[in-house]
């Protein structure tokens, strides 16, 4: 660059300028790879474990024996009383009767035809892997349909 002379130098400064544009174009896109990439492996690490935010870290000694550790939870976690039946308790609300009856009924072919053609022509087949189009474009399969329900 010292050597060169001014017409030269020109083209130098803009050729180093081309490449220090180049350069940071290329190291911002590198930093912001590397950011993506931390980012996918952190949310990796949190979704295999969610609850390690809320987890202090593990030690992986236990202070208390085994015995103390069972007889702990025996004392807490069971029940003595579990064989004697339950008593009444006045502070439990028993709901009222319902007012309508349940309909026990099996559908009616109208019920069923309403569900057929409520489905969309690309929906996912049906619990036993028959398309509902069958059902749409054979009137005779849905009234065997409906009286196998």
């Amino acid at each position: 660059m010292k050597a060169a002379n001014s017409e030269e130098k020109k083209g130098i400064q803009e050729i180093w300028q081309h490449l220090k544009a180049r350069h940071s174009a290329l190291s911002r896109a590198e930093s912001a790879r590397k950011k993506r990439s931390q980012k996918r492996k952190t949310q990796e690490r949190f979704l295999r474990d969610p609850f390690q935010l809320f987890q202090q870290p593990k030690s992986g000694t236990l202070a208390v024996s085994r015995e103390n550790l069972e007889a702990h939870q025996m004392k807490t976690y069971s029940d003595t009383n579990r064989e004697l039946p339950l008593e009444e308790t006045a502070g439990l609300i028993w709901p009222a009767a319902s007012g309508k009856k349940f309909n026990n009924k099996p559908p009616n072919l109208q019920e069923v035809v309403a569900v057929v053609n409520k489905a969309r022509a690309k929906s996912a087949p049906g619990p036993n892997g028959v398309p509902y189009p069958l059902y749409k474009r054979c009137p005779n399969v849905l009234k065997w349909l409906h009286k196998i329900l």
